[in-house]
């Protein structure tokens, strides 16, 4: 029997033990360790200071209305069944609050600050560094090295796949071969917004000497319906991940279907301290920084593909002691559980505009197009992850949903509704190394098809 299987086998064992239920039942009356009378009173005080403006643009009134207000639509989701089945909270998370905006029962100053808060006052930088790092410096080493050298199969089989289909849909609904391909497949595929959709609407502008903002109007409502497409269907397969038995389908968060390896992590046996805490922080926003002077250095290279590369060298090559590496994985372990729900809700009040998905739904055809770009890329890289020894699930969220979504925040999004977040290196990895392979591809048909 392997580490985890035994690990396995001895949580099941302790949650048959007496009084479970009693301490479970306790667990549901709290929300994020409050009792729900607490937790009602906060979320009072949040929205009221929502309705009377007195909330500053900083990292403190952005932490309170992320985190109160995730931490209720997690509540919840999570609450409801078969809906928590399919990722219900993080959905809940990613949806309402945009939908909040959008019918102006909160104000605008709300979006404005979660916005700010996520992406102008480092919020994401932390978080996606943080479980970046983590993910990797609390891998099995001969899990990882097995893992990336086949992972770009996936990805190369999802991205042609995609174009292949939906330069087809294209032809069939009589939107257009090259219209599909450059301002759907291509920036759905892209790596996101501003690594993705931003750069590629200036290579189309110089293309085809049009101006980059008539561009990214065009391009900018596929990245975000896509993104939400994206977190639907990693619910989803989560769901049915759960209830199909073949082994080869879903591996619950491994990547590899077979080999000798301890999927079980450090953190499982240690208590969670303020001295691992402060390791992985102190270790996280250096290689950070690492990577900021990388890709300065670089330009070629978002900071992100430098944060993996440093990250994976340490852990590859045995350079960190054991303790810094479990400092790194206890880091992510707290980033996982007490911050997820804030990002979400930052992600959705601040980046989801349902003003452009609702003018995108008056064209079905470009809907369709962007929901099958979706679905064959998942599909398809799912498949071929099979081929080289990957879970179904597992390959089909990493590489296709991985180049699918919004970038580092779509990531964190699809993981969080998929139940997977230990995969985010390899989301990562698809998101700007795919990205920026989409960039090379465009900018050479570029010419040809507008």
């Amino acid at each position: 029997m392997t580490h985890y299987e035994s690990q396995t086998a001895q949580t099941r064992g302790n949650a048959e033990t007496p009084g479970q239920d009693n301490h479970q039942d306790s667990k549901q009356r709290t929300i994020m360790g409050f009792p729900w009378p607490f937790y009602l009173a906060f979320l009072v005080v949040i929205i009221a200071a929502i309705f009377l403006n007195v909330m500053p643009v900083n990292i403190v009134s952005g932490m309170a209305i992320a985190m109160i207000v995730g931490g209720a639509l997690k509540y919840i989701g999570d609450s409801v069944p078969v809906f928590n089945t399919f990722g219900g909270g993080s959905l809940l998370c990613i949806v309402v609050p945009a939908l909040i905006v959008f019918t102006g029962i909160f104000p605008q100053e709300f979006a404005d600050l979660a916005d700010s808060f996520y992406n102008e006052l480092g919020f994401s930088e932390l978080v996606v560094t943080g479980l970046i790092v983590g993910s990797i410096l609390g891998m099995n080493r001969k899990l990882l090295v097995s893992v990336g050298a086949r992972f770009f199969l996936p990805i190369i089989a999802g991205v042609v796949t995609a174009f292949l289909v939906g330069a087809l849909m294209g032809l069939i609904t009589g939107f257009g071969v090259g219209r599909a391909v450059m301002l759907v497949v291509g920036p759905v595929m892209g790596g996101g917004m501003a690594a993705g959709a931003v750069p590629m609407s200036e290579i189309f502008a110089s293309a085809s000497g049009g101006e980059p903002g008539s561009f990214l109007e065009q391009i900018a409502p596929a990245v975000i319906v896509a993104n939400v497409v994206c977190i639907i269907i990693a619910g989803i397969l989560n769901g049915i991940g759960k209830t199909v038995n073949a082994k080869s389908f879903s591996g619950e968060g491994r990547m590899m279907r077979k080999g000798d390896f301890d999927y079980s992590k450090a953190s499982d046996e240690a208590p969670l301290t303020i001295k691992d805490i402060t390791v992985g922080l102190v270790l996280s926003s250096t290689i950070y920084m690492v990577g900021e002077i990388l890709s300065s250095l670089i330009p070629g290279l978002h900071a992100y593909v430098w944060i993996i590369v440093v990250a994976a060298v340490l852990k590859i090559f045995n350079l960190l002691p054991e303790h810094l590496n479990l400092g790194a994985e206890q880091w992510y372990n707290f980033i996982s559980h007490a911050w997820i729900p804030a990002v979400l809700v930052s992600i959705s009040a601040g980046m989801v505009d349902f003003d452009a998905i609702v003018e995108i739904a008056s064209d079905p055809r470009y809907l369709l197009i962007v929901v099958v770009t979706v679905v064959v890329a998942a599909a398809a890289a799912g498949a071929a992850g099979m081929l080289v020894g990957f879970y179904f699930v597992e390959s089909s969220i990493s590489g296709g949903l991985g180049m699918a979504d919004m970038g580092g925040s779509g990531d964190v999004a699809v993981l969080s509704a998929a139940g997977r977040l230990e995969l985010m290196p390899f989301l990562q990895i698809a998101s700007r190394l795919g990205g920026a392979m989409m960039l090379i591809i465009l900018s050479i048909m570029a010419p040809f098809l507008l």
